[in-house]
């Protein structure tokens, strides 16, 4: 098997709202990319039909963005923290110089 790194800067997402809630996501990937799709889609356990596996694929990635977007905002907040400790510290100093 050759090894196809994916890349999703190319891609083209379509997102269509449906009715009660329901949404279709369409996503056009290059040659190469498909190609790696296909490859990885060779991994899928011959339970799952197509559909859960993509299915699971999509909320997996779903979890790992949003796992890593919270990891973000925690790091943001604790810099801001820190910063405004930093702040305060050259406050008081300035405070006790006068």
């Amino acid at each position: 098997m050759d090894k196809v790194s994916v890349s999703f800067n190319d891609a083209k997402f379509k997102i269509t709202e449906r009715s009660r809630g329901r949404m279709k996501i369409q996503i056009k990937l290059s040659k190469e990319e498909a190609e790696g799709f296909k490859n990885f889609c060779k991994l899928k356990p011959p339970e799952l039909d197509d559909d859960t596996f993509f299915k699971q694929i999509f909320f997996a990635g779903c979890n790992v963005m949003t796992e890593q977007i919270q990891a973000l905002v925690q790091a943001h907040k604790a810099a801001q923290v820190e910063e405004g400790e930093e702040q305060d510290e050259q406050t008081e100093e300035q405070l006790q110089d006068q």
